[in-house]
């Protein structure tokens, strides 16, 4: 018995670590993806952002040749009418002979400017003045996912905000959609909503989709999130392609009666009886085309 229970907390604790990790590894990715989006969107530096309402990250890039040890930086910031405060940094090699370095604040003040200075051995090299609750960076939707609507033409896209609490109607939202081997795509824009229809696709047509977020501006605003991974589909078959899939059945087996009289199944009968029997065929071939119809739209 005691075995037993020892065995099960053993296996939630492995299941907790792998999920633990698999999230830290997420994270990071996350991470990396907002450094590289401020890096081409961003002009002035620090280049800064919010996840949340209680975190507040701020970096800058240098070439490691130029750029000079940790404590060589300092970092301060103030907000209105208030004194000076010092942020610890840390520093992290990037690509291309890169080093980043970062500031990170938990709970920061908004609605309230902030002033930013980044001194290096006394001297001024960066400093901006802002407002946190218009640098949002959020992580892109979560469990994208794709389903068919049953009507020709047409996905119903769906996804998870993501996890900020009460802004759930402050968020918007674009849906890119691309046939998979076209690069020309086209993107829709969806507002305090998690799915959307997607109309006028082409029929039997595998398609790539995308989403991203960012918050609408209003009180809140910001930067729009990496895409979300793609999602593969394929469009329901056209109508037409049902009835010619039955249609050359029929066709496959009369030639086959035709070229191979010996063989063929409906040898010696009357004219009256080819006839009733060309009528079932049909009639059968209406009533696969029914089933396909449903069996595609179904999947």
């Amino acid at each position: 018995m005691i075995c037993n229970y020892l065995s099960q907390l053993l296996a939630l604790h492995l299941i907790f670590c792998a999920m633990g990790k698999a999230s830290i590894v997420q994270g990071a990715r996350n991470h990396e993806k907002k450094v590289s989006i401020l890096l081409k969107e961003e002009p002035e530096n620090p280049k800064c952002f919010v996840e949340g309402r209680n975190d507040f990250t701020c970096f800058w890039e240098e070439d490691e040749e130029l750029s000079g040890s940790l404590d060589q930086y300092s970092f301060t910031y103030t907000y209105q009418e208030e004194n000076s405060s010092r942020c610890p940094l840390k520093m992290l090699p990037a690509a291309d002979g890169k080093r980043l370095f970062f500031c990170h604040l938990e709970r920061p003040q908004m609605f309230i400017q902030m002033g930013i200075e980044v001194h290096r051995e006394g001297r001024l090299i960066h400093n901006r003045s802002l407002l946190i609750e218009l640098l949002f960076l959020l992580d892109p939707p979560a469990n994208v996912t794709v389903s068919r609507t049953g009507k020709p033409g047409q996905f119903n896209v769906s996804w998870v905000p993501p996890p900020l609490k009460y802004m759930d109607d402050s968020m918007i939202y674009e849906v890119s959609y691309t046939e998979a081997d076209s690069q020309v795509g086209q993107v829709e824009s969806v507002q305090a909503s998690s799915e959307l229809i997607l109309r006028g696709l082409q029929q039997g047509r595998m398609y790539k989709m995308r989403v991203r977020v960012k918050l609408d501006g209003i009180s809140y605003n910001g930067y729009w999130s990496a895409w979300s991974d793609p999602v593969f589909m394929e469009t329901l078959p056209a109508e037409l392609d049902l009835l010619i899939m039955s249609l050359t059945l029929i066709i496959s087996f009369i030639s086959l009666c035709c070229l191979s009289p010996c063989s063929c199944p409906i040898e010696g009968l009357s004219s009256r009886r080819f006839g009733r029997l060309f009528q079932l065929l049909t009639a059968s071939s209406k009533a696969f085309s029914v089933f396909m119809e449903g069996t595609f739209r179904s999947g």
